[in-house]
């Protein structure tokens, strides 16, 4: 059996509705020499029957439920391809992605990772907007040390956009579940430590937004579960040896902008103590935060019924910026 340039992975648990449309999205590829890898974390849905019927040539691996970043690293562990391309179970590759994501990595050996834009789409496939990092113009490669810089702030990489080296993601020790939420995040950072990496600016895949609470897991966690797994992160990023001088000068403002993530997130779960807390954490780790961490801290004073009042204004607008097809900055935490 030869083997092929790169294995499509795709995670799924009880996307059966869903999944048809992103296999349907691999076949429609304008490159064909792939393979399709969907590892089932223990669905109790019709995705094998989907699955069987859309694809047949897929290679389907069924295993009881462990969580996010051990079936990541069982699609990894499984892959043949040269390449990875990595690829949810709801989201839909753009027809020449894996091209454009071939062709770069074999005319530049010294980048490890692709990334790029992503457009956002609803439940219905609807495009709603482009996900893009906010300091990005257009197209790069550049030092892994350089995307660093950058990741220190937010995770400006969105997940499916990503194709990495197959023997590049082994040697670095794949996704680590010590980082909850952000195994992704970690992941991506500790590839970027040793390797160029490379960024399209025109979007290379169609990324599903989930709706509700179900929608995400950022959605359910805790805000102490996001201060944690952020911090733990990003404490081991700042503190290694070989780094810490490199980011010495952006360190105190990286974590005030943690801060803010963090306070940002329990005054939208009602924890006003956490809120107040950690607006006084950033205020007190960086001066450029402090006009956000004061607006944060008032924010926790205001009674109850205001500030759910304010918080559903901003939800409608949010809305009516997403469907009027607002370009979106960053990649959705």
């Amino acid at each position: 059996m030869s083997t092929p340039k790169v294995s499509v992975v795709i995670p799924t648990y009880n996307r059966a509705h869903l999944i048809g449309e992103t296999l349907e999205s691999v076949l429609a590829q304008t490159f064909g020499d792939y393979e399709i890898v969907v590892v089932d974390d223990g669905s109790t849905d019709d995705t094998r029957s989907v699955v069987t019927r859309v694809a047949p040539q897929a290679r389907y691996i069924y295993q009881e439920n462990t969580g996010i970043p051990e079936v990541l690293n069982v699609c990894i562990r499984e892959a043949r391809g040269e390449y990875i391309q990595h690829l949810g179970s709801d989201d839909v590759l753009i027809e020449d992605t894996l091209a454009r994501s071939v062709a770069l990595l074999d005319a530049h050996p010294e980048v490890a990772l692709v990334h790029g834009a992503a457009w956002l789409i609803d439940g219905a496939s609807e495009r709603l907007s482009i996900s893009r990092p906010d300091f990005a113009t257009g197209d790069y490669i550049r030092c892994g040390r350089e995307e660093i810089r950058d990741l220190l702030f937010s995770n400006h990489i969105v997940a499916p956009t990503v194709m990495a080296r197959r023997q590049v993601m082994l040697a670095t020790g794949l996704f680590d579940a010590r980082f909850g939420l952000y195994e992704d995040w970690n992941l991506w950072t500790r590839i970027a430590k040793k390797h160029d990496i490379a960024y399209s600016h025109e979007p290379l895949v169609n990324y599903r937004v989930h709706s509700g609470p179900s929608g995400s897991i950022f959605h359910t966690a805790s805000t102490g579960d996001i201060d944690r797994y952020r911090r733990m992160h990003l404490d081991e990023v700042l503190n290694d040896p070989s780094l810490r001088d490199v980011y010495a000068g952006v360190k105190r403002k990286a974590l005030a902008l943690h801060h803010m993530v963090v306070g940002k997130r329990g005054c939208e779960t009602g924890e006003m103590w956490y809120a107040r807390r950690s607006a006084v954490k950033a205020a007190l780790s960086h001066p450029s935060a402090v006009p956000d961490a004061v607006q944060l801290f008032a924010r926790t004073l205001a009674p109850t019924t205001l500030v759910n009042f304010v918080r559903r204004r901003r939800e409608m607008r949010a809305q009516k910026l997403t469907t009027s097809g607002a370009t979106t900055q960053g990649a959705p935490e």
